[in-house]
């Protein structure tokens, strides 16, 4: 840029101290011809016409130098700001992966704290499914001293009551393995029916006084995390219990699950109500932002729903909203929560948005 900016101002200079020479050389020439006919006023006048032009030779020479020089600087400035625009880029750079690397291990202490948290309520699952096995076990125990008084322990009792004690010791080990694999992050997608997912959570949950009526048009399957999709909705179930508790509703707890299939986007839509009585309007808008909880706090973490909105739009593509309704249950209206999901059906779509979040 600096070469073609000498190059031409060069040629300008040039050109018009050729044009200046030239006048000059004419002038003198047109000077010594008109000496000859003794014409004084005529050669004082062209005299002073080829000073003029001189002077103004001098003159372009120089507001050439300044221009020159001027661009130099000029030149010289705009490298510098380059320069600190660079040096500032890359350190705004520098402060975007850290600040990104900060969130994501925010995020990934939330999550984990989220599934801690779901696991104690977990624990008091498992001893409330135990609860029932372990008093048959310990009945059947009993049955064998009792027979044994009475002089009726039969080779044919005991193994009648050696294969209830297997089954009954094996439903118990299901249920651990349940809910380790509940617990165990999925390391990749996959496609996954989104009712036998919802199904199997809820028989975890073992909410028993709770009304949960599921609808859907068909099997529909999606392609995601099918662990971390339970642990959305067992936070749903989790919420909704809340609810209950917090307005103390006794009887008549219902949840409505309904799961359709948008054809023209290819999407899943599942819907979740409850009547609990809704979500306080002062904080509908809040309630999906990390340790915001309505519980008190040696209760609540406040950070499962905002775990739920983090793994619907991060980890499965999907969005997810929540909004209060008036809704029939049992010929009775209730004011109720409304969660909304929508997720992406197909494998390409679920890696199209992947490609779009990374280029963003």
């Amino acid at each position: 840029m600096r070469f073609l900016g000498n190059l031409t101002i060069t040629r300008k200079t040039a050109l018009l101290v050729a044009i200046v020479v030239l006048d000059f050389i004419l002038s003198m020439f047109y000077i010594l011809d008109y000496d000859s006919e003794g014409s004084i006023e005529g050669t004082i006048s062209i005299l002073v016409f080829s000073m003029f032009s001189l002077f103004s030779v001098v003159l372009a020479v120089d507001i050439a130098k300044s221009i020159k020089r001027l661009i130099l600087d000029l030149e010289i400035k705009v490298e510098q700001k380059t320069q600190e625009l660079k040096n500032l880029n890359k350190e705004l750079k520098h402060k975007i992966a850290l600040e990104v690397e900060k969130n994501r291990e925010k995020d990934q202490v939330m999550y984990q704290h989220s599934r801690l948290a779901s696991m104690g309520e977990m624990v008091g699952n498992i001893a409330h499914q135990w609860r029932q096995p372990l008093n048959a076990l310990s009945v059947l125990i009993q049955s064998f001293s009792i027979k044994n008084m009475t002089g009726q322990l039969t080779d044919e009792f005991i193994e009648k009551q050696v294969a209830e004690g297997l089954r009954i010791s094996k439903m118990m080990s299901n249920t651990i393995d349940d809910f380790r694999n509940f617990f165990t992050p999925n390391s990749s997608r996959k496609y996954f029916y989104l009712q036998d997912t919802i199904k199997d959570t809820i028989e975890l949950a073992q909410e028993r006084d709770i009304s949960v009526t599921i609808t859907c048009d068909k099997e529909i399957k999606i392609y995601g995390y099918q662990n971390e999709f339970s642990q959305v909705v067992l936070n749903l179930l989790n919420n909704s219990v809340d609810s209950f508790n917090i307005k103390n509703v006794k009887y008549n707890k219902n949840i409505l699950i309904q799961i359709k299939k948008d054809s023209a986007s290819n999407r899943a839509k599942l819907v979740f109500i409850d009547n609990g009585g809704g979500v306080d309007e002062a904080i509908i808008d809040r309630i999906f932002e990390p340790y915001f909880t309505t519980k008190h706090k040696s209760t609540g973490t406040g950070i499962g729903l905002f775990m739920s909105k983090q793994i619907i739009e991060k980890q499965m593509r999907g969005s997810i909203s929540v909004e209060n309704i008036m809704m029939n249950f049992d010929h009775d209206v209730y004011k109720c929560a409304k969660f909304e999901i929508e997720l992406p059906v197909l494998e390409t779509a679920v890696k199209t948005t992947d490609e779009e979040m990374l280029v963003a």
